[in-house]
């Protein structure tokens, strides 16, 4: 009898845990086309905890969004997604700004010249009902120093400069 009453709390903790279990997606190296994640939950209810790790190879600006799509039966309450630096799963890893809640309008965030590295993404809510979904996308532009613009100084210097030079050539010819 103890080897049943074992085997059964033994099926109840794995049932357990697989139906709160994290759903990890890896995106790779985020880029400037945007990673996205449809995500709709059919038969489940319950909390939400979905995460997509990605990298990033140059300092850069990464934009994220996300919304819930609504019905009259169906919604997601509490929903909201925050970055994180580092590797999903270590204790080390640090929140980037503050979580961001979500609905059906939608909610975009850009994160200004993140360094390169491991980051990643969690998205937390509730199915209240079966059928809830969102929507999230992702993508990463490399930012870095603007594009160096001569001072006007510079240019009249080099204005003056070439008009100089076309006046000694003028003068030589007429000699």
């Amino acid at each position: 009898m103890k080897l049943k009453t074992a085997l059964t709390m033994v099926a109840l903790a794995v049932a357990g845990t697989s139906a709160s279990a994290t759903n990890v997606t890896d995106w790779g190296t985020l880029g400037p086309v945007a990673s996205v994640a449809y995500v709709t939950y059919h038969d489940a209810t319950g909390p939400i905890d979905d995460v997509y790790t990605f990298n990033i190879g140059a300092t850069s600006d990464v934009d994220g969004y996300a919304a819930e799509f609504e019905a009259r039966s169906v919604s997601m309450p509490g929903a909201e997604f925050t970055l994180w630096s580092g590797t999903w799963g270590d204790p080390g890893a640090t929140q980037v700004g503050a979580p961001f809640p979500f609905n059906n309008d939608g909610t975009e965030t850009v994160y200004a010249s993140l360094a390169s590295g491991n980051y990643y993404f969690e998205i937390t809510g509730d199915s209240a009902m079966a059928g809830s979904a969102y929507d999230f996308e992702a993508f990463a532009n490399e930012s870095g120093p603007p594009a160096a613009v001569p001072e006007p100084t510079s240019a009249a210097l080099l204005l003056a400069g070439i008009g100089l030079m076309g006046f000694v050539a003028r003068r030589r010819r007429s000699r």
